[in-house]
């Protein structure tokens, strides 16, 4: 019988027992079972094993073997590392016979995962990973449906083909939402992402059985060089070390906890509990085993054992806020300099918890630390709220520099070598360009500007040998810039808030990035497909409004979100123009005016501009207060279409696009904001129905003397977000969407009576439009959970559920198709046949 030697592993005796034992030395997570085991002995060794002769030598071999109880049943492993000779070989041969165990449908002899072994599902991708030929495997579009997440994440780090590299990206899209969706969501979610990708062929596949298909999608927050999103808290502190040989993050937050997670699937490792939210932190390595140094905002600064989680020593002496934490090494010790609300920085020995030296000199709150030497020396470099840069020698802890230039507060500071010359990158929070300094001279060399917000995070990189700078903060994306021309290389989109948190390190060869915020969940990025070219690109901020229209007899979609409006062709998604508002667009309606397609647009400069579609012309600005219009209509008066418009100042205005006039043709102060409405016929006349902050929903005529507001109704919500206005048995009917609530009230605009409620959304709704189709109201309606149900609106039915990569904002119904806004990304879905 084999045994076990402690240098070299397990010893077969004869050549039996080493084809038995074989396939177990190949064996992924817990172990094969037995009928796997099997198989696979008759694939690796070409005899005709028999499920007794197995049973057999595992009960010889007992000593050798490791059972292990799942609810699956048995699973088998070595005890001791086998025979992986031969291994790239061997691994095809696995991944041919696991993929011939997959029963095919009947239906057109396509392979049923469903029936799939568990062993398979969980760890096929690791085979075909170790074979090199994972992206064969990747092109059964109902393999990513069905595969485990967090198996197929790891494998899909290794390397792949351009084509197959589509899929990757694809499916590492929404990876975190994988893990815990649905089969039928996981569907939907990777048909969305592959029309973000431009894959509309593969979407239409993946939707096979599903009741919608995406039609297309814009791809503005999809990115290949994304590998994953971890989804909870959002971090207010980041950095990277390596754990047993593999590279994890370790992020702060605001609730007190530091959580280490693997940098390739995201697996949590460990979490620490601090006393404070901590806001700033850096790995060290002292005596040969991974430390963090973290700082919270009460003040407290502790360095961690990271294998462990044992507190090593508390750094006492600082007063308020630590917001910025850096380690270094200096003659061969690990040090950690901090600082933060008491403007001073402090440098420690992390080795016995002494503080070497007290660096007073900034006069407000220090934000940010980075390390360089210069002249041979070890250098800090701190900035901070006082505006300046400075720059400390960590030998003597004398100030050697201020840099001055920065307008507003330093946020963040890097530091590179560019041409043999030391350099720091500073990002500030009143500023949309990054600086670069010599740190010999103290000179701005450039400034890197492309960020439409301010700057809060920044981290240096070696990118093919060449030094490089990414930055992020109040856009939502993360820049990477070529130090050495001083050029922008790519864009990293996607984050669904501000991003104040960067960290990089080298895994395997290959550059990774950490980014995420107090308010965006940490993103895992490699750097190496970082200039790849995106997906299809759109709009560059939120989707807020959506709308359809005809134009030149097409159907059209016209969106507004960042700073523009745009027209898409219905049937392909071809962006037909672009119409610049020059502030951030929050309201949009459509309409047809004498046979010309118009849309009216309201952004929060409190102006409301007027365009026609066909030419790409602005019409009319029709100027409001310096508030934010919070919405807009468009209503017959006198058999006219008339722009309506509410701002914050709490006024309907009713104007007349053909009147190049001031002042409006209405207006009327109401009682709190409206926040939606739209254009209904009530009595067989024109009426705008309102939704309004006091939960009220009004009926407005619009023509005539006397009183405006015809009916009032009490919803109850807390106050009404959205509505929309349809027909019900021959009845004008209102649906409204309020506050937080997880039910759309659907009330009959005859009687003022509520008809009925559309409950049971997993979060708040956010959005509902109504559609007529086959002599049935449908009603589709957006929770904040990211998803989509569509009801049958007069028994108050659910017919269907669409799950979301993402949250959605906002939808409308253009003829048969869905139209939604889902972040900063545009989606079309079309119902399947």
């Amino acid at each position: 019988m084999a045994s076990c030697d402690g240098a070299d592993g397990l010893m077969p005796d004869s050549d039996d027992e080493a084809a038995l034992l074989r396939p177990l030395a190949f064996a992924e997570g817990a172990g094969l079972p037995l009928a796997l085991w099997v198989v696979l002995a008759r694939a690796l060794s070409g005899r005709p094993w028999t499920a007794q002769d197995v049973s057999v030598f595992r009960d010889q071999a007992g000593e050798l073997l490791v059972e292990t109880r799942t609810p699956a049943g048995a699973v088998y492993r070595l005890r001791a590392r086998g025979d992986r000779s031969g291994e790239r070989r061997t691994q095809q041969a696995v991944t041919n016979a696991l993929l011939d165990e997959v029963p095919l449908d009947g239906d057109g002899g396509h392979r049923d995962w469903s029936a799939a072994a568990p062993y398979i599902v969980d760890h096929l991708a690791a085979h075909a990973a170790a074979a090199g030929v994972l992206d064969e495997v990747l092109e059964d579009a109902e393999y990513l449906v069905h595969a485990a997440p967090r198996g197929l994440l790891r494998a899909l780090n290794t390397p792949g083909s351009a084509q197959g590299r589509v899929r990757r990206s694809i499916y590492r899209a929404s990876v975190h939402v994988h893990a815990t969706a649905s089969l039928p969501e996981r569907r939907d979610i990777l048909a969305i992402d592959a029309a973000r990708h431009g894959e509309t062929g593969l979407a239409r596949e993946l939707s096979r059985g599903r009741p919608w298909r995406p039609r297309w999608a814009t791809g503005t927050t999809v990115h290949p060089a994304l590998r994953f999103t971890r989804t909870g808290l959002g971090v207010d502190a980041a950095a990277c070390t390596v754990i047993d040989g593999r590279p994890h993050a370790v992020t702060g937050c605001y609730d007190s906890t530091v959580r280490v997670w693997d940098l390739v699937d995201g697996t949590e490792r460990l979490v620490i509990t601090e006393d404070d939210g901590v806001y700033a932190l850096d790995c060290a390595e002292i005596d040969g085993r991974p430390h963090v140094v973290t700082g919270t905002s009460s003040g407290g600064v502790r360095v961690w054992d990271l294998e462990t989680g044992a507190e090593r020593f508390a750094l006492k002496g600082h007063k308020g806020w630590i917001r910025a934490v850096g380690c270094t090494v200096i003659d061969g010790r690990p040090h950690a300099v901090t600082a933060g609300e008491d403007c001073l920085v402090r440098l420690w020995d992390l080795v016995d918890g002494s503080e070497r030296a007290r660096m007073p000199g900034h006069t407000e709150e220090v934000r940010a630390v980075a390390f360089a030497e210069v002249a041979g020396r070890p250098v800090a470099v701190t900035g901070g709220q006082d505006s300046t840069v400075r720059l400390w020698d960590l030998e003597d802890g004398v100030e050697r520099a201020v840099l001055t230039g920065h307008t507003s507060a330093v946020y963040s500071v890097a530091c590179t070598v560019i041409d043999g010359i030391p350099h720091a990158v500073t990002g500030s929070g009143g500023e949309r360009a990054a600086r670069v300094w010599c740190l010999t001279d103290g000179s701005e060399r450039a400034a890197l500007g492309g960020h439409t917000s301010w700057i809060s995070a920044m981290s240096c990189v070696d990118l093919g040998g060449r030094p490089h700078v990414l930055t992020a903060g109040g856009d939502c994306t993360v820049r990477v810039w070529d130090l050495t021309e001083d050029t922008e290389r790519a864009v990293l989109t996607g984050h669904q808030g501000y991003v104040d948190v960067l960290a990089c390190t080298e895994f395997e060869g290959r550059p990774y990035a950490v980014s995420g915020g107090h308010s965006a969940s940490p993103r895992v990025w490699d750097l190496g497909d970082a200039v790849l070219p995106a997906a299809r690109e759109g709009h560059t901020g939120t989707v807020r409004a959506v709308d359809a229209v005809e134009i030149d007899g097409r159907p059209h979609v016209v969106t507004g979100g960042d700073t523009t409006i745009r027209v898409w062709d219905l049937a392909d998604g071809a962006e037909r123009r672009t119409l610049s508002h020059g502030h951030r667009v929050e309201a949009l309606a459509c309409t047809t005016v004498d046979g010309s397609p118009h849309a009216a647009a309201g952004g929060c400069c409190g102006v409301t501009q007027v365009w026609d579609l066909a030419v790409g012309t602005g019409l009319r600005d029709l100027p409001g207060p310096d508030h934010r219009v919070e919405t807009v209509a468009w209503a017959d008066v006198k058999g006219r279409p008339h722009v309506v418009t509410s701002d914050q100042d709490r006024t309907v205005r009713v104007w007349d696009p053909d009147e190049d006039v001031e002042h409006p043709l209405l207006t009327d102060r109401t009682r709190s904001a409206v926040r939606a409405m739209e254009s209904v016929v009530v009595d067989g006349r024109p009426h705008l129905l309102t939704g309004s902050d006091d939960a009220a929903l009004r009926l407005w005529r619009l023509t005539g003397k006397g009183r405006r507001v015809t009916a009032t109704v009490h919803t109850g919500h807390h106050w009404i977000r959205a509505l929309a206005g349809t027909v019900l048995d021959g009845r004008p009917h209102a649906l409204t969407v309020g506050a937080n609530d997880t039910a759309v009230q659907v009330w009959d605009l005859t009687d003022g009576t509520l008809r009925s409620t559309l409950p049971g959304h997993r979060a708040g709704v956010l959005a509902v439009a109504c559609a007529t189709r086959d002599d049935r109201t449908d009603a589709i309606t957006l929770d904040g959970s990211g998803t989509v149900h569509v009801w049958d609106l007069a028994p108050a039915r659910l017919r269907e559920k669409v799950a979301l990569p993402t949250r959605a904002q906002c939808v409308t119904a253009a003829g048969p198709a869905l139209v939604i806004g889902m972040g900063d990304d545009v989606v079309v879905l079309d119902r399947n046949h």
